[in-house]
């Protein structure tokens, strides 16, 4: 059983629209129909567990429903926080999953995630526990210190720009979250809580075209990127 908790309750004011940002269209569809086609039809995930603001849920139902989406089983009001939200997911999951199944946390707002990437990630979770997507980072990188001076230039080629899926083993990710929300912790991303338990963690390479939409810059890449995908299997 391998459970994806699609994480759809950020408020995006980085995009400077009213609206959640996953209910912007791309070819007529809001964002998060087409994420949760990702994980529809791959055939390594189980079941989709979809954590939301309260008063968009009924929103969320509506388009589950009119696309006939039958792995999403539970649609939640998530938390203030994106791992509070994560941790809610975790909490539902808990009914489906037993040690060795795989959690994968995905962000709401990433529509183009490979079949490749999904199976590729839970593997390597079920292998080495933890494991996520990333690009290797291709801008030069430099520490700063205050004032804005430079500390130094960060190694390139040892830096990833972290993506979603991140996939967690199931027991690992109930005492990664327990721990954190112990402490009070909270992390950049799902597998840094892993991390914490000292706790190694896999890089799988991010598809091109995998990237979180949080400006009207990357809505509008991601629109044509549609237009070219779309065009590509017709």
């Amino acid at each position: 059983m391998n459970v994806v908790i699609i994480l759809a309750s950020g408020l995006g004011t980085r995009m400077k629209t009213r609206k959640n940002k996953v209910f912007l269209q791309i070819g007529k569809k809001p964002i998060l129909f087409h994420t949760i086609s990702c994980f529809e039809d791959s055939s390594v995930v189980n079941k989709i567990i979809i954590t939301s603001k309260e008063d968009e849920i009924e929103n969320i139902k509506k388009i589950v429903q009119r696309a006939g989406f039958g792995k999403v089983t539970d649609i939640v009001a998530g938390g203030i926080e994106r791992q509070e939200s994560a941790m809610i997911g975790l909490e539902k999951a808990k009914s489906y999953c037993q040690k060795g199944n795989a959690i994968l946390f995905h962000n709401g707002a990433n529509p183009f995630v490979e079949n490749r990437e999904i199976e590729e990630v839970i593997e390597k979770a079920k292998k080495h526990g933890a494991c996520a997507v990333a690009h290797p980072a291709t801008d030069t990188i430099k520490e700063v210190m205050k004032g804005e001076m430079v500390r130094g230039t960060l190694e390139r080629k040892n830096l990833r720009n972290m993506q979603t899926p991140q996939a967690i083993e199931f027991e690992l990710a109930k005492e990664a979250f327990g721990k954190a929300f112990s402490e009070g912790y909270l992390g950049t991303d799902d597998v840094s809580l892993v991390e914490r338990l000292g706790k190694k963690v896999k890089i799988a390479r991010a598809s091109d075209n995998n990237f979180k939409i949080t400006t009207q810059m990357n809505l509008e890449v991601a629109r044509i990127i549609y237009k070219k995908l779309t065009k590509k299997n017709d």
